[in-house]
């Protein structure tokens, strides 16, 4: 994967995941992002929050990385 491919997966993930979570009731938000207590005013992912933004990133990524590939044959 090429760091552009890399910058961009983050990006359209980070995108995703906020569109998504964004759109849920606040009884549904709850078992992805919680209040971080370390940092006021912040949250931060559940697990299952952050395994939710893990598999849109690898899903991005390795969809990029194929079409870069097919490009270089």
């Amino acid at each position: 994967m090429t760091d552009k491919n890399f910058e961009l997966a983050c990006e359209l993930a980070d995108d995703l995941y906020f569109k998504f979570i964004d759109n849920l009731s606040d009884d549904i938000v709850s078992e992805f992002v919680i209040d971080d207590d370390d940092n006021i005013g912040s949250t931060k992912n559940t697990e299952k929050g952050s395994n939710l933004y893990w598999e849109l990133e690898s899903t991005i990524k390795n969809a990029l990385d194929k079409q870069t590939e097919s490009e270089y044959r």
